[in-house]
């Protein structure tokens, strides 16, 4: 089946999975099937296990759902939804604040995760800035909400994050790319200079990506390219990220470095 042939709602699924997957390999979040995500997405196969093994990604899923109904949109896993979690879009903006601080107070896995008082102190901080997005999620919710109930790091942090950079040589495995770090420079969480930076493209001679081109500017998480963006999603994701630094730098940096 090609890519072009699939509705909109197994696009979504299949663009979810591509961020959703190294994690997932690593055991950091998710159900153990990563074995069969990476197939359903490198051999563009679907059935409904697909959906359930995404389902099964108890941090992802419900914010996934929270986008959709308060964009009411049916499907949690419509290619706009999942865009605007991972990359951000319109529909990110489109949250109201009191439902994000529901989302995050009558979860159960996030409830027995995060202390109360810490999520209205971060929630409660420039609220119209506090967006159901990834990337707040991994940098101002700074204990690892997967499998490790640990606190984020700088490293971890920096991997953790939806990033990008532009192709600068292609390998046979793996992609050189111009890529900003984060960095503690005067107690503060900011891009560093760009550096050439490592990420995998394939494994087992399988990847997500086809036809990369030097300068293409793609995704990365964990070290994994995710997919090629444009110039609007690029911008989106910036946008989303700089906002998640701010309220970082703002408000929580003194917690997680205490």
């Amino acid at each position: 089946m090609s890519q072009g042939q699939l509705d909109n709602s197994i696009k979504g699924l299949f663009q979810c999975g591509r961020y959703a997957f190294m994690p997932n390999y690593f055991s950091y979040c998710g159900p153990n099937k990563n074995k069969a995500l990476f197939e359903y997405i490198t051999e563009n196969y679907h059935d409904p296990n697909l959906n359930r093994i995404l389902s099964e990604f108890e941090v992802m899923h419900p914010y996934l759902k929270l986008i959709a109904h308060n964009n009411q949109i049916k499907d949690e896993f419509a290619p706009r939804v999942i865009e605007a979690y991972w990359l951000g879009n319109e529909l990110t903006e489109n949250v109201n604040i009191k439902n994000l601080y529901r989302h995050f107070t009558e979860n159960k896995n996030l409830k027995s995760k995060l202390q109360k008082n810490v999520i209205e102190r971060v929630l409660g901080y420039i609220p119209n800035r506090t967006k159901p997005h990834h990337n707040f999620h991994v940098m101002n919710m700074w204990i690892r909400t997967g499998k490790l109930n640990i606190k984020h790091t700088l490293k971890s942090i920096d991997e953790c994050r939806i990033s990008w950079g532009k192709v600068k040589k292609i390998k046979k495995n793996s992609v050189i790319i111009e890529y900003q770090p984060l960095i503690i420079e005067n107690d503060k969480l900011k891009f560093g200079e760009i550096i050439d930076r490592e990420a995998l493209t394939q494994i087992d001679d399988k990847g997500f990506v086809q036809d990369l081109q030097v300068n293409d500017i793609v995704t990365i998480h964990w070290g994994w390219i995710c997919e090629k963006i444009n110039q609007k999603q690029l911008i989106n994701l910036k946008k989303y990220t700089l906002e998640s630094l701010n309220i970082f730098n703002q408000q929580v940096l003194e917690f997680l470095y205490a």
